[in-house]
């Protein structure tokens, strides 16, 4: 800091690191430029510059995924509406990112002069409001309140799981603060009274005494809330079955005995659907469904049945319990689970995956055409415990929700707000967040991978190592499946997607394969297994209208649904 009182732009520079972050992420315009020398400065925060505004955002939400907060800084105008779709995605699934707006200088904004990056017509807050429907909170710092708005809408981000937004002035930047308050380095969530949790507590040992059957699923809001290892300790109980929905999907261990797959409504296979919405006792632990995760709205849980666990409270058996943090729940539920079961027998086996590890009809050596089937069978048995897997909307996702996982392995997918592109950026968010010490795989679509591509760019400028499947299927393939299937307006132009890496700035002995057929996916994973350490980039040729099983019903659902 530049002397005993900090200037606003080193004030937020400290609150960010507080909270945890060190990758920023964003696009550099003059009305943010002296915020990132200040960035820039700062032993404790990495600037990672991204080749747009959209891929940053996509890039801060990856990031938020893994580490918890993620963070990207734009310019006024055109930089922060580049950023909504990407911020309104976080909005839509729960993900606490702050999105950091360098703004025009205060006298300027009051005398309402027509300045590049606005509307021309005086009114300086026209996207300020426009984010206000895309974030949990926000403020347009002034000398007077920036300290207490900033640690108040960073407090709201990490508590809501939400995006948030601080517009900084550029003639504030270097402005000594008012008032240097002493804000905790995180938020503190109100704490349970002990009669809430013991009212809870004996509502729950009710519901649970004499239910034979009792069946957790999981959605993506329990990821959200760090809650891995306090499922893992409840799906382990003997005679717990444990599903996810596909927004869920990596938030347990799908090695334990009890898990089932994948739970998304009358979509899923049989076995899965009647374990869960036949339980005596259904524990859900995060749940928001919509369309896509409830099988366009065919779930059936019963309120009677079902333990609902929220963020910070609970609804059981229809009965609201304020204040009961899912944490709490979690811990409190499980002694009481693990008193009521009855002798363990063989757990319920589930539905076989749409891809298991081992291709069928010896398409292993087969040097015919290369399936879906065949394509998501080899990548099964390609993945390793605790990679990070990011699949973009459309076959990828469809495809990876019904592998098997490895114990530890966090899939990076925006399957509710469903923004093609996403992926791409998002993994380069996550791959910093593990500090590069973890596999990271992505497996995105033609049409996906050429809104957001150029990002290849930025992971090999930082010496990142992605595994890359890009899934080359000859345009917009989930759109065919829902109507046109010969549709011009479902086509894309055809790239030479072997130049690509290099053309973005990867080493001219960058990995780089074709696979049409399974003999040629299979030498180019093996080459992708000794080539760790490095960016691997995989083209795989599917048929146009080939598609993950999962995708085939969902799919008829949607247009279904659209008629």
């Amino acid at each position: 800091m530049t002397g005993s009182v900090p200037t606003i732009a080193e004030y937020l520079v400290s609150r960010l690191a507080a909270a945890g972050v060190r990758a920023v992420f964003g696009v550099p315009g003059d009305y943010n430029l002296r915020l990132l020398d200040v960035i820039e400065a700062s032993p404790e925060l990495d600037w990672v510059g991204n080749a747009n505004e959209l891929n940053a955002a996509y890039a801060a939400d990856g990031h938020a995924r893994i580490a918890g907060f993620g963070v990207l800084v734009t310019t006024y105008g055109v930089g922060e509406l580049s950023a909504m779709n990407g911020l309104a995605g976080a909005f839509a699934e729960s993900v606490p990112v702050l999105h950091i707006v360098g703004s025009p200088g205060t006298a300027v904004a009051r005398a309402g002069l027509p300045v590049h990056h606005s509307l021309l017509d005086g009114d300086a807050e026209h996207f300020t409001r426009a984010l206000s429907e895309v974030t949990c909170a926000g403020a347009v710092l002034t000398a007077e309140n920036a300290a207490t708005e900033i640690d108040r809408v960073l407090t709201a981000v990490l508590t809501d799981k939400r995006p948030g937004t601080l517009s900084l002035p550029s003639d504030l930047v270097d402005q000594p603060i008012a008032a240097l308050p002493e804000p905790p380095a995180a938020p503190s969530p109100e704490p349970t009274t002990h009669s809430q949790l013991e009212a809870f507590r004996t509502r729950a040992a009710a519901l649970l005494t004499g239910a034979n059957r009792v069946a957790l699923l999981v959605d993506h809001l329990a990821q959200r809330q760090g809650m891995r290892a306090e499922l893992g300790e409840l799906a382990g109980i003997p005679g717990v079955v444990s599903a996810v929905t596909a927004p869920g999907k990596g938030a347990l261990d799908e090695t334990a005995p009890g898990f089932l797959g994948l739970y998304i409504g009358a979509l899923s296979e049989e076995p899965v659907r009647a374990e869960v919405e036949d339980a005596d006792v259904i524990i859900g632990a995060g749940l928001r469904l919509a369309d896509l995760s409830s099988g366009g709205f065919t779930a059936r849980l019963d309120p009677a049945r079902l333990i609902d666990l929220r963020g910070r409270h609970a609804v059981l058996a229809g009965e609201p319990f304020p204040g009961v943090g899912m944490a709490e729940a979690l811990r409190a539920l499980r002694p009481l689970v693990n008193a009521t079961r009855p002798p363990a027998t063989e757990p319920p086996s589930g539905a076989e995956p749409v891809a298991g590890p081992t291709p069928v009809g010896g398409e292993r050596t087969a040097g015919g055409p290369l399936t879906q089937r065949a394509f998501w069978a080899r990548l099964a048995g390609f993945l390793r415990p605790h990679d990070i897997l990011a699949a973009d909307q459309g076959t990828p996702f469809y495809g990876v929700a019904t592998l098997p996982l490895p114990a530890g392995v966090d899939v990076v997918a925006q399957p509710l707000w469903a923004s093609i592109g996403y992926a791409l950026p998002a993994l380069l968010g996550a791959q910093l967040a593990s500090a590069g010490r973890r596999r990271s795989i992505l497996v995105i679509g033609d049409g996906s991978a050429q809104m957001t591509v150029q990002e290849l760019g930025t992971f090999i400028r930082h010496g990142l190592d992605p595994i890359v499947f890009l899934v080359n299927n000859d345009g917009y393939t989930v759109e065919r499946a829902i109507n046109g299937p010969t549709a011009r307006y479902n086509d894309i132009a055809h790239w030479n997607w072997s130049r690509v890496p290099e053309a973005l700035g990867a080493a001219p002995d960058t990995l780089v394969r074709r696979a049409a057929t399974g003999a040629e996916l299979d030498r180019a994973l093996a080459d992708c297994a000794e080539h760790a350490g490095k960016l691997a980039f995989v083209e795989v040729v599917l048929d146009r209208l080939d598609l993950p099983e999962l995708l085939v019903r969902t799919a008829a659902a949607v247009a279904e649904q659209n008629r």
